[in-house]
């Protein structure tokens, strides 16, 4: 299976707008089942802007270890760097981890939960489903970070 990783097309907008300020709020990762692959063409993901536009399309996990809306992820940073700072990276300082959990999930998607309107960022879809029975789950974010974005 691959992972492929995708930014909402609206995350631009909201940003742009202000409803999402990458340096402070509340984010979140949830976990989704739909039956993939999930992309950019999938129905409705263009225009998507909540959670709730998500799950409307991609229906949230249940299970054994697993809270509706996902677990917080820790401690975000958005970073300037490279030449000219033309590289920004957004990142976690840890992994989103699920203990004693019993779950499948094909899909994870990061949100800003603490905004008004825009609220999307990315998803990943796995590729397929991944279970986990009585264990740990854990999303393994890369060390180039959750999201890259280069000026040129």
């Amino acid at each position: 299976m691959a992972l492929t990783a995708h930014v909402f097309p609206q995350f631009a907008i909201g940003l742009g707008a202000g409803n999402i300020n990458m340096t402070s709020g509340t984010y979140k990762v949830a976990l989704g089942n739909g039956t993939g692959p999930i992309t950019l063409a999938t129905a409705g993901i263009s225009t998507a802007k909540l959670l709730t536009d998500w799950t409307a399309i991609v229906a949230e996990i249940t299970g054994t270890g697993y809270t509706a809306g996902g677990a917080t992820v820790s401690a975000p940073t958005f970073t300037a760097g490279g030449t000219n700072n033309s590289v920004a990276t957004w990142t976690s300082a840890t992994n989103p981890t699920w203990t004693s959990s019993t779950f499948t999930a094909n899909q994870a998607v990061f949100y800003e939960s603490s905004a008004a309107t825009y609220q999307l960022i990315c998803f990943w879809d796995f590729g397929g489903a991944i279970s986990v029975t009585s264990g740990t789950f854990t999303l393994n974010i890369s060390a180039s970070g959750l999201l890259t974005a280069t000026a040129s």
